[in-house]
């Protein structure tokens, strides 16, 4: 069972450059991090966390995820990359390390990692628009156990980390790469056209929003989101989620109400981010999230980047916006009643996005005004009448 793997950044220079390494012990699910003395003495060295790996020449120890930095387990297979990395591998990976080993270079961000210390393969995907059929029947075929030739396997190993169970994968037009995402037979309605529709609705805010786009076949429909990380076919900022953020292996009732919350990401903003009007974006995206019932607004749909070019950290793009439920049951906390969407709570905690009250209020209005027009917006992008009637029975009245 492998305990040790070295981690590289891609795009700092032509190769992937070793940036440190990283140790799990079996026993105890202790995980150890130590970054590199000539990564560390690079002018361009940045902090792969800069709350829990901060730049040093120190090691770095965590209970959290079975021993495994979250930096690091941003780069790994979510649950659809499990799948896929299962269906094509015959040994089995047996902890979380193996599973970054044998997804590495297929996910969101800049980290790809190796058993060698010299040298790690960055993978790039080889799908383009015309494999869209392909992806399709694959896609059906992955979902319902059946048989599936290796080179389509290989096609959904792309993008394995982009969060959740959706089946998903990297598609290059041109210069550009999109996360391409599908739907599945069980959904309640036609998540991608649905998807795209609130993406773009979330964009009529001051939000900087992930661009979409839908491919419709006669096979079916495709959602295209542009990746925010990539630009031809190469890694420009360092990714970190919310979940790396927050490393709390329990959650409990007190945490939604002060450190596994959206004020704790936003107080993150105002310490590490450039721009803390960052933190006034986030806010939107609470409200708007409460508001529409995206109540799957959990810790891996939110992410900062670490971008190399300008050198900075930057609250991402938005991505993964949709309707789930009424439950007003959110995924991280909204403020002082915890996860609970209401009006009330999203204004209690106003003062941690730097915003006072009177102000909130003022942005609670402006996205309820929004939002009171979802069903003109829907339709205006495609999103059918049966899908409307059903998601009148998700998107919660305020």
């Amino acid at each position: 069972m492998t305990s040790k793997a070295y981690v590289f950044i891609d795009s700092l220079e032509d190769k992937p450059i070793p940036c440190g390494v990283t140790l799990v012990d079996e026993d105890t699910k202790i995980g150890r991090f130590r970054y590199g003395k000539r990564y560390l003495n690079r002018p361009d060295a940045f902090p792969l966390d800069p709350i829990h790996l901060p730049l040093s020449d120190r090691e770095y120890s965590t209970p959290f995820n079975k021993g495994v930095f979250g930096t690091l387990s941003d780069a790994g297979a979510d649950s659809w990359g499990e799948k896929v990395i299962l269906s094509l591998h015959s040994t089995t990976p047996k902890n979380r390390l193996e599973f970054l080993l044998a997804g590495s270079g297929m996910g969101v961000g800049a980290l790809v990692f190796s058993l060698s210390s010299a040298s790690s393969k960055p993978k790039y995907s080889k799908n383009t628009l015309g494999d869209i059929p392909m992806l399709l029947r694959a896609k059906d075929a992955i979902l319902a156990d059946k048989e599936v030739p290796d080179e389509a396997k290989k096609a959904f190993e792309f993008g394995a980390s982009m969060g959740g169970a959706r089946p998903k994968t990297i598609i290059q037009e041109g210069d550009v790469s999109y996360l391409a995402k599908f739907n599945r037979p069980d959904d309640l309605y036609n998540v991608v056209n649905v998807e795209n529709a609130t993406m773009r609705m979330l964009g009529e805010l001051p939000c900087n929003v992930a661009n979409t786009k839908v491919i419709h076949t006669p096979s079916g429909d495709v959602l295209l989101v542009e990746r925010f990380d990539i630009y031809k076919g190469k890694p420009h900022s360092h990714f970190l989620s919310a979940n790396s953020i927050f490393s709390m292996n329990k959650v409990s009732n007190a945490s939604m109400c002060t450190e596994y919350t959206y004020g704790y990401l936003a107080e993150f903003i105002m310490k590490y981010v450039s721009e803390p009007a960052d933190a006034y974006d986030l806010y939107y995206r609470m409200v708007f999230n409460v508001l529409m019932g995206n109540t799957d607004d959990h810790s891996r749909n939110h992410a900062m980047l670490y971008n190399f070019t300008h050198g900075h950290w930057r609250l991402s793009p938005a991505y993964d916006v949709l309707p789930i439920n009424h439950s007003r049951q959110h995924g991280i906390g909204i403020g002082d009643d915890g996860r609970v969407g209401s009006l009330e709570n999203l204004i209690s905690q106003s003062k941690r996005f730097g915003l006072k009250p009177f102000k909130a209020r003022r942005m609670v209005d402006e996205v309820k005004e929004l939002v009171s027009e979802w069903a003109i917006y829907f339709r205006n992008h495609k999103v059918g009448e049966g899908d409307i009637t059903r998601l009148k029975h998700v998107i919660p009245l305020f």
